[in-house]
């Protein structure tokens, strides 16, 4: 959170990063009690992290449905959301204002030459490299496997829906019960739900995909009244990359010479963080003590 503060600094309201804070609820005495005891165990880690009363958070987003019986809500005051395409045009602009060359082609492999990495394949022909990042999310496993590297990123389908303009503003990102929303961009809300996620969307046809967004949509009206006079804009299927034991991997690639891999979810929460921790490794040569943990040779033995 830090580093998307810090770009924000640098990039202004180019980079699409909209502070404020996040609210959560929860229904019944089990799933209160594990909400406060997270919020006390975040609390305890230094994270910004409280129960504020159920006034307070309607008087921070007086739209939302929060039922009587729910007395505290759960107030993360640091947490943001980010409009991720905007983000990313600003960080390639910028990329480039510095002098960055960007190529848009498409990857076939990578060139070796012995236990190095020299090189790219591109649909564009043979570029030279001295340095490899590689960072192809839920293709990871793919793209390696024929230099000899196992990677055990799995593919895990998400499921998003976006609605027409409400008539109500929300400023926060807002997890209530069965349903998780924020704005988007273009005035409408965007909607997920966890229980309608990975499994489900694997397999579902469009029309059980758009049965899908529908649900996500009758939730949110429940807790956001201005979603009942919304429709579906847009439905949004994204295959997320997940490591086998659902933590990052970041740094050199077990095996190869002037390589280097990123493969985690989330990567838009995480991404800035990554990549600066990442250029301070391939261009200063100054490994980071914060991804000791996560390092890609912890399956070398798989």
């Amino acid at each position: 959170m830090d580093a998307h503060r810090d770009l924000t600094l640098e990039l202004g309201e180019a980079y699409g990063h909209h502070a404020g804070g996040s609210l959560e609820w929860a229904d019944g005495d089990e799933a209160q009690r594990e909400l406060r005891t997270r919020v006390a165990r975040l609390a305890s880690r230094g994270y910004r992290a409280e129960l504020i009363a159920r006034d307070e958070a309607l008087a921070l987003e007086p739209g939302l449905g929060i039922a009587p019986a729910v007395s505290q809500v759960a107030f993360y005051a640091d947490e943001a959301w980010l409009d991720a395409p905007r983000a990313a045009r600003a960080l390639v602009d910028a990329a480039q204002r510095d002098g960055a060359e960007i190529r848009r082609t498409t990857v076939r492999s990578l060139r070796r030459d012995g236990g190095r990495i020299t090189g790219l394949q591109t649909s564009d022909g043979e570029l030279s490299a001295t340095a490899t990042l590689v960072c192809v999310g839920p293709s990871t496993q793919g793209f390696l496997e024929p230099l000899g590297v196992t990677m055990p990123v799995g593919r895990v389908h998400g499921l998003l829906a976006v609605t027409s303009p409400v008539s109500e503003r929300l400023d926060r990102v807002v997890h209530a019960p069965g349903v998780h929303l924020r704005p988007d961009s273009e005035g409408g809300l965007l909607l997920g739900a966890d229980d309608l996620d990975g499994p489900a969307v694997t397999e579902a046809s469009p029309a059980r995909r758009a049965g899908i967004a529908t649900e996500m949509l009758q939730r949110a009206a429940r807790v956001f009244s201005a979603a009942q006079k919304a429709e579906i804009r847009t439905i949004r299927v994204g295959v997320r990359p997940m490591p086998s034991d659902r933590h990052t991997i970041a740094g050199p690639i077990p095996g190869l010479g002037h390589a280097w891999m990123i493969a985690t979810h989330s990567g838009i929460t995480l991404g800035p963080l990554l990549g600066r921790l990442l250029s301070e490794e391939i261009v200063q040569a100054t490994p980071s003590t914060l991804l000791a943990p996560f390092r890609p040779s912890r399956f070398a033995s798989t």
